[in-house]
């Protein structure tokens, strides 16, 4: 079926480019995004694998479509149709997404923040072909992480329907977030082979210029950057002059940034004061398609809450943050002071990626300042007007200082006992990562100007060359200078070095008791949602093992408990175990005499440890049933 999905993609990439008179590159993200909220509609009723039968059907009716047009017209679209596909954008484009899919489908979950859910939730959607059911999502403290990002993944991993394979979901990461970079590319001309090479290298190292997480794991804050980076520069694209595709456009962004993270719809909200401000400033606005473009993120947003809220799928940051902002249980974190000196150097003094680039290390002050430097170089050379100048320095200086200013305040609150941030390198990290759309997306957003508008200045050159390339030279030119290399290179061919030792990393954190426990609930298979309550030794802390423990278990949810079952009685055990809302029980071996807590709840009056029982609760009375 791959064959068909992607032949379906490619369908819709030029038929749209077609009927919106717009470049293939220009498409990539719109179609994205449309993939992306079919995926979501179609996990919401677990029948993602639906996909299949709708691009067969998609494909069908492009031919039956097509068919029925008129010779001249037949010749018309064909003729479109090759010329797009010899431009060298395109070209261009596809070499890059191809080469990056192809590079990293050999990596593994390495990053805590994917074993913790990226990757295990991915995992989830693979074999239950959809949300998992009620209380039955794999990573239980990130429930309402929103799912954008991770349904892309999984249609890569749906290339292979057979085997999980964890380099198909970064192949599939990867390439949605270059398709935001890809419109980049459209002003790209000529046959220039090295400066195509050029252009695709500079759009995959872009990136790393202030951002370091999302070379080697599924960082959506990258993602996010990426989409609202396009979402800026689709504002002030009015090229089209067509309000139905420009709104659209704006709509899907829109749509899709907001189910990437929960913090997504703070990008929405500064991604449409800018559409409101820009188009007040040229005054072209449309107030009734404005108000659809943002009621867009809302019904999105709203439904994955939604779905949420029936799925009891909790965040503990979001009850963290609920409680911040209704109760008096929290205050301001007593190392408040230790933040604040943190932060302040970190964020003057402290590069943005870690290793030496060729000449800039830019801080995320540096950064800052750079971008209003080349906001105002813009403006002084004339590559746009001064209304837009002005809009765009002021809203760059003003969307940077609030969103710091919002990350300098989670510390204090929702991040309150993360003493890890007390340290000005753990700090910058934390800067680096969570800014990333304000410094990415912007970043993206400038270099669009500069390759859409800088070619004026180099139209009085006597040298062609100049003429045609200079743009893209010098876009290259600055990646070159200011990228974080090592990292680029790492998270794209490096890493392959590493695999071994990583793979046995991982085997090592699975002990002798994770093994049993594995082994024993492997008979549930992976096609039906279900939660197991793990009843573990109160002898020592295990959640980082039992993160990787989670990973291995997906699609099976596993919440733990830890236990002194020398002091523990029955009723309040079946208390605890109740409000786990779990379907299944397993109590590892232990030396503790288990008899007098679980033997009358089973049938026969004999429990035993390491043997999965089946959780009958009627709310009054629990029996615990061999399955």
């Amino acid at each position: 079926m791959v064959i068909f999905n992607i032949t379906a993609f490619f369908v819709c990439l030029f038929v749209l480019s077609y009927v919106w008179k717009t470049t293939t590159v220009e498409m990539f993200p719109p179609l994205i995004c449309m993939l992306t909220l079919v995926l979501y509609v179609l996990a919401l009723i677990r029948h993602l694998s639906f996909i299949d039968g709708i691009s067969i059907l998609g494909i069908a009716a492009f031919v039956f479509w097509l068919l029925r047009q008129k010779k001249e017209q037949r010749i018309e679209f064909t003729g479109i149709c090759l010329k797009n596909a010899a431009q060298p954008s395109f070209i261009t484009a596809v070499c890059l997404l191809f080469a990056a899919a192809l590079c990293t489908s050999g990596k593994i979950v390495t990053w805590w923040d994917d074993i913790n859910f990226w990757a295990t939730d991915v995992k989830s959607l693979y074999y239950l072909d959809g949300f998992a059911a009620k209380y039955g999502n794999t990573a239980p403290e990130f429930g309402d992480y929103p799912p954008a990002g991770q349904l892309f993944k999984w249609w890569f991993l749906h290339f292979d329907p057979h085997t999980f394979r964890e380099g198909l979901a970064f192949a599939g990461y990867y390439v949605m977030n270059l398709s935001f970079l890809l419109p980049l590319l459209r002003k790209l001309k000529g046959g220039n082979i090295m400066t195509a090479f050029g252009m695709a290298a500079a759009i995959w190292f872009l990136p790393s210029i202030a951002e370091v997480y999302g070379y080697d794991g599924f960082c959506a804050d990258l993602t996010m950057a990426c989409i609202y980076g396009a979402f800026l520069s689709a504002v002030t694209d009015r090229e089209q002059g067509n309000d139905r595709f420009y709104y659209g456009r704006l709509a899907l962004y829109l749509s899709v940034l907001v189910l990437v993270k929960s913090v997504g719809f703070i990008w929405a909200f500064f991604g449409l004061v800018f559409l409101c401000l820009y188009q007040w400033t040229n005054k072209t606005a449309h107030k009734k398609r404005v108000l659809l473009t943002a009621a867009a993120p809302v019904v999105t947003g709203a439904s994955w809450l939604a779905f949420c809220f029936m799925m009891r799928r909790v965040t503990k940051t979001t009850t963290t943050a609920v409680k911040y902002m209704t109760t008096d249980e929290y205050g301001l974190s007593g190392y408040a002071g230790g933040f604040a000196k943190a932060f302040v150097k970190a964020f003057f003094t402290m590069p943005l990626h870690k290793e030496k680039s060729f000449l800039l290390d830019l801080t995320p002050f540096g950064f800052y300042l750079c971008i209003c430097l080349l906001v105002i170089f813009f403006y002084r050379k004339k590559l746009m007007p001064k209304k837009e100048g002005r809009l765009i320095l002021w809203f760059s200086i003003v969307s940077g200082a609030v969103f710091y200013g919002i990350i300098f305040i989670a510390h204090l609150t929702i991040f309150a006992t993360e003493t890890q941030y007390l340290e000005p390198a753990g700090m910058i990290s934390s800067i680096e990562r969570y800014g990333a759309p304000f410094t990415i997306g912007t970043l993206l957003f400038l270099a669009g100007i500069w390759l859409t508008y800088g070619e004026n200045l180099f139209a009085g050159m006597k040298k062609p060359f100049a003429v045609k390339y200079g743009t893209c030279l010098a876009f290259i030119l600055f990646v070159a200078l200011t990228a974080g290399w090592q990292t680029g290179y790492h998270g794209l061919i490096g890493y392959r070095a590493e695999v071994p030792a990583r793979i046995q990393e991982r085997k090592g954190m699975i002990d002798e008791d994770a093994a049993v426990f594995l082994q024993t609930i492997s008979l549930l298979g992976t096609q039906e949602s279900t939660r197991v309550c793990y009843i573990q030794r109160d002898d020592a802390p295990r959640w980082v093992k039992n993160s990787y423990i989670n990973l291995e278990a997906s699609p099976v949810s596993v919440v733990y408990k830890s236990v002194n079952l020398d002091d523990a009685v029955t009723d309040w055990m079946v208390q605890e175990i109740r409000g786990l809302h779990a379907q299944y029980l397993y109590v590892e071996a232990t030396e503790a005499d288990v008899s007098a807590v679980f033997d009358k709840l089973t049938a026969d009056g004999v429990f035993a440890c390491e043997v999965l029982y089946r959780i009958v609760d009627d709310g009054e009375k629990m029996r615990l049933e061999m399955p």
